[in-house]
């Protein structure tokens, strides 16, 4: 089976990590520096290399997600045709009180465009997706699970 992760791409990956750890709650964040002796091949200097990111990655409420700093120089960053959907089941109690938790938090943070309040939506799950002050766009998502074999049955 395979998995995808998104993979974002950021100026400053380092800081991009301390935001979503302190907005996201983001956990088991991990960091691969870029070494001295590889600042070459990423067209760097060697003494700003241990700065810059070549690869990291993070989770959101139990989802991996990957990035790394902009060496192929692309301006500006734009993440508006792809959204991160983050989806949790709303009959555990638990997931759905995180999922609470997480989106209060993150509009808290005051550092967020709130797109679509998370409310209740007629297919019986909450939705809600925000653009965080990077441009990535965030939705969350909770939905009955034991409802999605019943549709596709």
């Amino acid at each position: 089976m395979a998995t995808i992760h998104p993979y974002l791409t950021f100026n400053n990956t380092k800081e991009a990590l301390a935001y979503y750890e302190e907005v996201l709650g983001a956990k088991n964040i991990s960091r691969m520096p870029v070494a001295p002796e590889q600042a070459e091949q990423f067209g760097v200097e060697a003494d700003a290399a241990a700065d810059l990111t070549m690869h990291s990655q993070f989770d959101v409420l139990g989802s991996t997600i990957m990035a790394a700093d902009n060496f192929m120089k692309l301006e500006p960053l734009v993440y508006d045709a792809v959204s991160i959907l983050i989806d949790l089941d709303s009959e555990d109690e638990v997931a759905l009180a995180q999922a609470d938790a997480f989106w209060d938090h993150v509009v808290a943070s005051g550092t967020v465009t709130v797109n679509l309040p998370f409310e209740t939506q007629f297919w019986g799950g909450k939705m809600g997706d925000f653009t965080d002050k990077y441009g990535v766009r965030w939705m969350l998502h909770t939905q009955p699970y034991s409802k999605l074999t019943e549709a596709i049955n």
